[in-house]
């Protein structure tokens, strides 16, 4: 089982038991192909996994729909749980598209192959995503946009990026 962290449980959604899901992307087109969700209560626990039965967009957010969660009451134990999906279940994507889970942990280097560090998180704005690289010292925000950067290579696992001055000073 291949499981990946794909979004968080905000709040409760009207009467029925629906509840409103944040993905950690802006790929939202994933969410209305996948048909059960996975939820880890303790670390030493197995995945619960829990069937879509319905689900829409609403604005950068889903409402889901979920067998078994009828009452509000029932819906508000999900609230803030990270939601966990099977990476087989999403769709493939473009030569130069990828998942968050797949830059998290690639080296960065700058075209000139000076180290930069390792990509810690994303943050995601309206705009652009930037890559938070961390090293021992140091926390850099690099833009993930063209020219910045250059090349995501996941065979070797790094990103090479042309950086503006000031970017990783």
């Amino acid at each position: 089982m291949g499981l990946i962290s794909f979004g968080k449980i905000s709040k409760v959604h009207g009467l029925s038991g629906e509840v409103r899901f944040i993905p950690f992307s802006r790929q939202l087109d994933n969410i209305s192909i996948l048909k059960r969700i996975f939820l880890i209560k303790t670390p030493n626990n197995p995945p619960i996994e829990l069937i879509i039965s319905k689900s829409r967009i609403q604005k950068n957010a889903a409402v889901l729909k979920i067998k078994g969660i009828d009452s509000i009451d029932q819906a508000q134990q999900l609230v803030g749980s990270i939601v966990h999906v099977e990476v087989s279940d999403l769709n493939n994507l473009d030569d130069d598209e990828y998942y968050w889970f797949d830059l998290i942990g690639l080296k960065v280097y700058t075209d000139s192959q000076e180290y930069v560090g390792i990509v810690d998180s994303l943050i995601d704005r309206s705009l652009q995503s930037l890559l938070v690289v961390k090293n021992e010292d140091k926390e850099h925000l690099i833009p993930l946009t063209e020219p910045i950067v250059q090349k995501v290579d996941l065979d070797r696992s790094r990103i090479i990026i042309k950086p503006i001055e000031g970017l990783i000073e």
